[in-house]
């Protein structure tokens, strides 16, 4: 059975419902776990939940908590999406597909995930992303760039700075993260770290890897000025030993240096670390996905959704949504 649009979410949508005991404390983290959005303090506490008629692919929640954007879990790659005013009920369809690929073949269709709100709450960027009828969906035929979507136009612009990657097309492209300022975007994708500028006029490889550590992934701006990143290194005399450890790269000079370390730590392998702040982290595994804040672990298996006939399975939606407090930012990155 086809799953059913998110467009039937959240009229019945309840407003945010404080959980019991609920602190002063701001949420760091948010995840979904079925059909209820959980945010989640440093200190382990559930101190509100979202209600929502039908489980999403992929969700981004304004910093003040008062939007939600969600997608609609149509294929295994994402779907369209919804902007859903908490405090109205109201929504809005974001998207009808045939923003970027103009012309698919017989099967195939345009989707979006990856989604996060910018600093001020006016703006939402996300991933365009192409899906197959089939379970042969590859990193090549997902390769989509970024757009965004201005909440009171209700106008979006492709990032033309995340169409072609080191000459070549879009790559695979995930976890777009907004500087605190507001003005660049930094993400990952399967050709490296990459940050482009809000307007979509520049782009700026990290090359965060080296010949010896090439496996590398992006977490987290720290301040404006610089970016947490996961670098591994597999020993060539055995291939099974992984050694995995966290970075801190200096925009402003251009190097990297051993970070200190973070006050949350994933207790798994740094490899599946995905988001992180000084106060939680979020890691994914083969198996699911892990939210780490300083006073609770949640671990949560893999969705399986199914397709026109076929199955496939996918690590729920979770995301940092509190930053780095001001006082763990390290001197030279603010």
């Amino acid at each position: 059975m086809r799953p059913r649009l998110l467009l039937a979410l959240c009229l019945a949508l309840c407003a945010s419902i404080p959980a019991s005991g609920q602190s002063a404390e701001e949420p760091v983290v948010a995840f979904a776990n079925g059909t209820t959005l959980s945010l989640v303090t440093s200190s382990g506490l559930v101190n509100q939940e979202i209600r929502l008629e039908h489980p999403v692919y992929d969700f981004a929640l304004s910093k003040d908590r008062r939007l939600l954007v969600a997608a609609s879990p149509d294929t295994p790659n994402g779907g369209n999406l919804s902007l859903i005013d908490l405090r109205s009920h109201t929504q809005t369809r974001m998207t009808n597909g045939h923003l970027y690929f103009r012309h698919l073949n017989k099967g195939e269709t345009e989707v979006y995930a990856d989604l996060q709100f910018s600093p001020d709450g006016k703006k939402v960027v996300f991933g365009i992303h192409g899906n197959t009828n089939d379970d042969g969906n590859d990193a090549e035929e997902n390769s989509g760039p970024f757009a965004i979507y201005d909440i009171a136009s209700h106008k979006i612009r492709v990032l033309k700075s995340t169409e072609k990657i080191d000459g070549q097309g879009a790559c695979s492209e995930w976890n777009p993260m907004w500087s605190p300022d507001g003005k660049w975007i930094l993400f990952n994708c399967e050709d490296g770290a990459f940050i482009t500028d809000a307007r979509g006029t520049s782009l700026r490889d990290l090359k965060l890897g080296t010949d010896r550590e090439a496996l590398t992934a992006a977490v987290s701006w720290v301040g404006n000025g610089c970016v947490l990143y996961v670098q591994s290194h597999t020993d060539a005399s055995n291939l099974n030993q992984r050694r995995d450890g966290i970075r801190l790269f200096n925009l402003h000079k251009s190097d990297s240096q051993i970070s200190p370390g973070l006050p949350v730590l994933p207790k798994e392998s740094l490899a599946g670390l995905r988001e992180s702040s000084d106060e939680a982290a979020i890691m994914q595994s083969g198996s699911g996905v892990a939210v780490e804040t300083r006073g609770k672990v949640w671990t949560f298996p893999e969705i399986e959704y199914e397709f026109d006939g076929y199955r496939s399975r996918r690590a729920p939606a979770a995301h940092i949504i509190g930053g780095w407090r001001p006082s763990s930012i390290p001197p030279g990155c603010e």
